[in-house]
């Protein structure tokens, strides 16, 4: 496994390394670049922090009696934690990747007094042949909360999930389903996971994603006084983000000597916008090219955020229907809908 600098800690040779970096109240990588020997060395498998596998079953909420469905079983520790508290109950665990899987069926098989069901395959289905379940969890981030899952849990069951878009992966949902096909509730927390694989996002490395490649002398250049810092603090960025789900934004900082300078790009795949900020600006620059104007975009959607009172992450909320889903400020004046911003 790979500890938080990016380490490769082997068990066998170095067991003191490895024990103390599974003791940690830090998240370890446990597989790269789909368990293939691609070289691109991107994490695809991890074992959470412990403190964050507390936070998700603590909304998880199980019960002894209850049938749980968890999707992506990773290393196994969740699913050893939720059998051993289900025990008049049942679970069954989803991983998508064999090698991943087989690891942890392995060690389940050895370690607990319960073994769960254990399935290979693709948990945005869901499981229908073990339906209908009291709890469903997710260990992997989702952009849309597949409808078969609202569909396999019991009404009063909750569903708890990593949500995200292009623009920002940070809520930790935890929605209810009542008797209508109806799943709904508010985010509990800030996290960031690893996407479902066939959700995973555009960008390859470059700043820019899908066809767009940006070019300073086709661009359209002027000057704004919003400051971008603003805009990247936790609860705006992740409100933004709502009214822009399919923008997405990468950061980039300036050479050691110039550490306090950055550039965020923003693109949709057919538009791009970058701003530049220095320390001590009056105004800064912004460069754009496309038929959206992506700046004007996130200035609205940033304003909008700001006429609502600066409301919190833990405010906003999804409700999933069979028919699609909506996100929602629930706010003094009840619930409001959150969509695109307009621009004035």
């Amino acid at each position: 496994m790979w500890g938080v600098d990016d380490e490769l800690i082997n068990r066998d040779t170095d067991p003191d390394a490895w024990a103390a970096a599974v003791e940690a109240d830090v998240p370890l990588v446990i597989q790269m670049d789909d368990g293939t020997d691609s070289g691109d060395m991107i994490p695809t498998s991890s074992a959470s922090m412990p403190s964050l596998v507390r936070l998700m079953l603590e909304q998880l909420d199980v019960r002894p009696n209850h049938h749980v469905l968890e999707l992506g079983t990773g290393t196994g520790w969740s699913s050893a934690l939720l059998s051993a508290a289900l025990t008049e109950g049942s679970m069954i665990t989803i991983e998508i990747d064999e090698q991943v899987a087989g690891a942890a069926h392995k060690v389940l098989r050895e370690r607990c007094r319960t073994v769960p069901t254990m399935v290979v395959g693709d948990g945005l289905e869901g499981h229908e042949p073990g339906a209908p379940y009291d709890r469903l969890i997710a260990t992997m981030a989702v952009r849309h909360v597949p409808y078969a899952w609202v569909e396999q849990v019991k009404p009063g069951g909750v569903i708890v999930t990593p949500w995200g878009n292009s623009y920002n992966v940070s809520g930790l949902l935890r929605l209810c389903v009542d008797g209508s096909g109806t799943a709904s509730g508010r985010f509990v927390g800030n996290v960031n996971f690893m996407w479902a694989r066939s959700q995973r996002s555009a960008f390859d490395g470059r700043p820019f994603v899908g066809d767009v490649i940006p070019d300073p002398e086709t661009a359209r250049v002027r000057h704004t006084l919003t400051d971008p810092r603003p805009l990247r603090r936790e609860h705006a960025d992740f409100a933004i983000g709502l009214r822009l789900p399919d923008v997405e934004q990468r950061t980039f900082f300036g050479r050691a000597d110039r550490a306090d300078e950055f550039t965020v790009w923003y693109s949709d795949g057919k538009s791009w916008a970058a701003i530049d900020y220095k320390p001590g600006a009056d105004s800064f620059e912004v460069s754009e090219h496309g038929p959206r104007d992506l700046w004007a975009e996130i200035e609205a959607a940033y304003e909008a955020w700001l006429g609502q009172g600066e409301p919190t992450r833990e405010q906003h909320g999804v409700t999933v229907t069979r028919d699609g889903r909506s996100t929602w400020l629930e706010g003094p004046n009840g619930r409001v809908e959150i969509g695109p911003a307009s621009i004035t």
